[in-house]
């Protein structure tokens, strides 16, 4: 008798049990549906990807840079750290826009003409950017809340030529130095909705380096005719009169 007692309390409780399952389990659908039209909606109306912005850049997005001012042949930067953790620059690159650049020579040197009416200087026509070279910066840790300068190398090699009109690009990339945001970070940048890397345009002039829109279309020769009158008389000039 004791054994058919428990097998009936059993066979009660058991459809009960499954009961209260299926009922959570309804209840859990239920919940998940509505999860998925609050994160379709979300996604729909870039609120998610306003969010997850949100979220990136407090805790690793908020490098900023400026320039400050020239420094010898070379030029001042600032980084701005405004995230609450400290951040690595992973690179920071100068690289010029593919289009002609126009330099100028600041000290009398000795030029030679040839036939075809051509001048060439001492050392030759051709040199290289230093700050195209730099990595200086990649590998550095920036501190929370904090602020560092830096210097970046000239835009010629030669001392006696400085930049006239020139469009250059600074790119850079941060991560979390917190091994932990950094996965956070990866997460992010892969599904589309944040990253670390900026890219900043600039028209660099007399040694200073004024910020421009990186959709702005900027013809650095024909702004260099424009604000010198000398120069606006060369034959590179003609194609704008």
């Amino acid at each position: 008798m004791p054994k058919s007692k428990n097998k009936r309390k059993k066979q009660s409780i058991k459809p009960r049990n499954k009961q209260a399952l299926n009922q959570n389990n309804k209840n859990s659908i239920r919940t998940m549906a509505k999860l998925n039209k609050i994160l379709m909606w979300c996604a729909a109306t870039g609120l998610l990807a306003f969010l997850s912005n949100l979220v990136f850049n407090y805790f690793t997005g908020n490098i900023e840079v400026k320039y400050i001012k020239p420094v010898g042949r070379g030029y001042e930067f600032q980084l701005t750290n405004k995230s609450s953790t400290d951040q690595k620059i992973e690179y920071l690159r100068a690289t010029p826009d593919q289009q002609e650049v126009v330099f100028k020579i600041t000290e009398n040197v000795e030029g030679f003409f040839h036939e075809d009416g051509s001048v060439s200087i001492p050392g030759g026509n051709e040199t290289y950017m230093p700050a195209y070279e730099y990595k200086g910066m990649d590998g550095f840790v920036v501190p929370a809340n904090s602020t560092t300068n830096f210097k970046l190398p000239p835009l010629s090699s030669r001392n006696y030529v400085t930049p006239e009109s020139v469009v250059m690009f600074l790119e850079y990339k941060t991560s979390s130095s917190n091994s932990f945001l950094k996965k956070m970070e990866n997460i992010i940048e892969f599904i589309g909705l944040g990253g670390g890397n900026k890219k900043l345009k600039y028209l660099v002039s007399e040694n200073y380096w004024t910020p421009i829109s990186n959709d702005s279309v900027i013809d650095a020769t024909k702004v260099a005719c424009r604000d010198d009158d000398m120069f606006s008389k060369s034959s590179v000039c003609d194609k704008y009169k």
